[in-house]
């Protein structure tokens, strides 16, 4: 009996063994990094600039997997059901953490699905007009929007992102109502409003200062409490229209529940090497945004507090998907 007992231990044994040397090898293969938005846009731009460092750091190539669509959540389902192999990881944008309180049910957990290495980025996003429309201030906006209410078009990179929810909250607390239109990637929402097909988007800054610069569009204010260091002459909606509007866009990188600790270390290295490279930190103050380094711990806490506080005000504006 003794012998079996023994038999049966060293047999459940074996699997976890074998798991842990494979995750003491990776990577041992290419290795995906998946977002759930389009080509051009800041999310794609910083899973490529990960993508990139793989060859480098650990002789892999590293792939970006793009699957847009509903707010991220048809990627961040396809990363949960993966296997926690670090062969599958996740760019997860701020829009992720209001999907609890927008859909009433997800194939996911926001938190406990995933395994965060580090956040990323945070910046605020920003309020920009076409260079021709009808106002030039934050505060003229607001009041045309008040006199007609939706009668102002705004354009975001899609539903539920992180601009949208944005703007739906600055709305709400504006008491003024705009009409969403919903564009596919960045580089399309970028191209609508240079051509004034919208008069107004809320989006990243990410990307922006060409266009700020060339006249093309108007910064008329960010979402962040402190003002944009990238653009130091643009107001914030805390110090124009809504005393206490604080509301940044960030990125994280993250894999499934149950990343291995060995992995999850290796990964956080690449992201701490890779955003503090003095000549990315560069690129990301000249796009109005920077660096998020943190522990994994501390990155899970951040989310589980990110989580509970869009979830919350999703659902006490009774925002929905398809406003």
């Amino acid at each position: 009996m003794k012998s079996a007992v023994c038999c049966l231990i060293t047999a459940a044994a074996m699997p976890v063994a074998a798991l842990a040397q494979q995750a003491d090898a990776w990577p041992g293969r290419m290795v995906r990094i998946v977002h759930g938005f389009g080509a051009s846009g800041s999310i794609d731009f910083y899973a490529r600039l990960l993508a990139a460092q793989f060859k480098a750091k650990f002789g892999q190539t590293a792939i970006v997997d793009m699957k847009p669509g509903a707010g991220g959540t048809i990627a961040a389902a396809s990363v949960a059901r993966s296997a926690p192999d670090g062969y599958t990881l996740f760019l997860m944008a701020s829009g992720h953490a209001a999907a609890p309180g927008l859909y009433s049910s997800l194939p996911y957990d926001p938190v406990n699905d995933f395994t965060v290495v580090s956040m990323l980025t945070r910046s605020g996003l920003g309020i920009v007009a076409n260079a021709n429309a009808p106002f030039h201030t934050i505060q003229e906006m607001v009041e045309q929007a008040r006199k007609r209410p939706g009668g102002i078009d705004y354009g975001t990179p899609g539903i539920g992102t992180g601009p949208h929810l944005a703007a739906a909250f600055m709305q709400a607390g504006a008491g003024i109502r705009l009409n969403h239109i919903p564009y596919k990637t960045q580089g399309d929402l970028n191209t609508a409003a240079m051509a004034g097909q919208v008069p107004v988007i809320m989006t990243s800054l990410f990307g922006m200062n060409e266009l700020v610069n060339g006249g093309q569009v108007k910064l008329l204010a960010v979402t962040s409490k402190e003002r944009a260091t990238r653009y130091p002459g643009v107001p914030t909606l805390d110090e124009t229209v809504l005393p206490g509007f604080d509301v940044v866009g960030w990125t994280a990188l993250a894999g499934p529940k149950g990343l291995p600790a060995s992995i999850v270390a290796k990964l956080n290295e690449l992201v701490r090497e890779t955003m503090t490279n003095p000549q990315v930190v560069k690129n990301l103050a000249s796009n109005g945004t920077g660096p998020w380094i943190t522990s994994p711990e501390e990155g899970r806490k951040i989310l589980a507090a990110e989580v509970t506080r869009w979830t919350r005000m999703a659902r006490d504006e009774h925002i929905a998907p398809e406003n």
